[in-house]
């Protein structure tokens, strides 16, 4: 449907072009009002009778989007611009918009850098307002990480244990979203169940940071990032049956970079992660019940229902791996303590921490460490890590008691992972 701007815009380009005004006694090109009626594709009177309208209202002193008639100008009394002068206009206007842009917003960091005024954390309304229902509110969380599309693993390098291809990527984050609807209306039957908090906290993508991946994924990077947006797409999608409106938020990993080594500077920017969840919103750009926060830091600040949530990836947490049969909890509690201690000095203190990378599951305090979708593969075969199957934290947020409910969901049923001894390696089998 064609908006009141886009009909008074294309009118105003066909009076910069010469064609003259619909009330005008000039002869020249034609009516601009007609011409306009034409590109846009309209009936023939459309535009002739919405302008007669918006002349009444501005007879009446309402708003109205009559076109400026003085951007024409009649033969004679101007030299009309050539076609390259049209087009060297249009290009420095569009960089003078975008100067005025990125000079806003330097002057808004600086603001902020001097104390002037706190950083700006857009959220949805729904997020943020008060109740006017007897029952107290809730909102769903689901933490979708380290998703690893295009990873393989091979079951024959592990003994069996586990195998992993972008089909199985698939099958797994179908059940998470599954999992979400099934359980959510349950969980928030005594509650007035606002919507749900998608948290995409990084390695939606295998990528090819490593010389090993670049040899064994199953898919290219860019392959990668096409079918990850596909199954996000659809996923939101399947929520929109059961949750009337969804938060998306999203922060990068350390497999989606798109440089060799990590960069301090411009990370988010130069993440598939980052692009993947810009072309997510892309596809509901239309839909007003689904919003999106996509950060170009490496961490979110998520204000929900009057408490703070903090989703990182977990790569940038100040701590490194694992420690002796500890495995990485340790590291864990260590570095979200230093997360904690940071943004406590800022002044927001979170409630919540989420974050994924370690792939290890755990829920120490107000953390939620989160699993990974490939499970058990060779890099943790040969550190002799735990066996820990493929998993996602699904969290019920309650207006009053914080995290109510809490659920690691299985993505594999116990009976796709053999055991050790009904593993057998091919060449032995042959």
């Amino acid at each position: 449907m064609t908006t009141d701007k886009q009909k008074k815009e294309a009118i105003e380009t066909c009076l910069r072009e010469g064609f003259v005004p619909y009330r005008s006694e000039h002869r020249g090109k034609g009516s601009a009002v007609l011409e306009a009626t034409r590109r846009l594709k309209l009936n023939k009177n459309a535009l002739t009778d919405w302008v007669r309208a918006q002349d009444s209202l501005a007879n009446r002193g309402e708003k109205n989007f009559l076109p400026n008639w003085s951007l024409y100008v009649a033969p004679g009394d101007k030299q009309l611009p050539t076609r390259r002068e049209v087009h060297d206009s249009a290009y420095w206007r569009t960089r003078f918009n975008a100067a005025e842009k990125e000079l806003a917003l330097i002057e808004k960091l600086l603001e902020e850098v001097g104390g002037i005024r706190s950083l700006d954390i857009p959220q949805p309304e729904w997020l943020l307002k008060a109740s006017t229902s007897s029952r107290a509110r809730s909102v769903m969380s689901m933490l979708f990480t380290d998703l690893h599309m295009g990873e393989v693993v091979d079951p024959d390098e592990i003994l069996g244990l586990n195998a992993f291809n972008p089909h199985i990527a698939e099958q797994r984050a179908k059940k998470f979203f599954q999992a979400a609807c099934e359980i959510g209306p349950r969980w928030a039957s005594d509650t007035k169940l606002e919507g749900l908090l998608l948290n995409l906290g990084g390695d939606l993508v295998s990528g090819d940071i490593h010389e090993e991946l670049r040899i064994t994924n199953a898919l290219t990077s860019h392959e990668q990032v096409r079918l990850v947006v596909k199954i996000l797409v659809a996923g939101i999608k399947l929520l929109l049956k059961v949750y009337r409106r969804i938060h998306v938020t999203s922060v990068p990993g350390n497999h989606a970079r798109t440089t060799f080594k990590p960069t301090a500077k411009l990370y988010s920017k130069l993440s598939y992660d980052t692009l993947i969840a810009q072309m997510v919103a892309d596809a509901f750009a239309g839909d007003p019940r689904v919003t999106f926060q996509i950060t170009v830091a490496t961490d979110a600040v998520i204000p929900v229902l009057g408490r703070t949530a903090f989703l990182t990836h977990g790569d940038k947490m100040g701590t490194g791996g694992g420690q002796g049969f500890a495995g990485p909890m340790l590291p864990i509690v260590r570095g979200t303590k230093k997360v904690e201690a940071q943004q406590a000095r800022a002044g927001r203190r979170p409630d919540i921490i989420m974050h994924g990378h370690y792939h290890h599951s755990g829920n120490p305090g107000n953390v939620f460490s989160n699993g990974a979708f490939p499970g058990y593969s060779e890099y943790g075969n040969g550190l002799r890590a735990a066996l820990e199957p493929p998993q996602q934290w699904l969290f019920l947020i309650h207006e009053t008691w914080g995290v109510r409910e809490r659920c690691e969901i299985k993505l594999e049923t116990p009976a796709a992972f053999p055991r050790l001894t009904s593993a057998m390696p091919k060449e032995m089998a042959a």
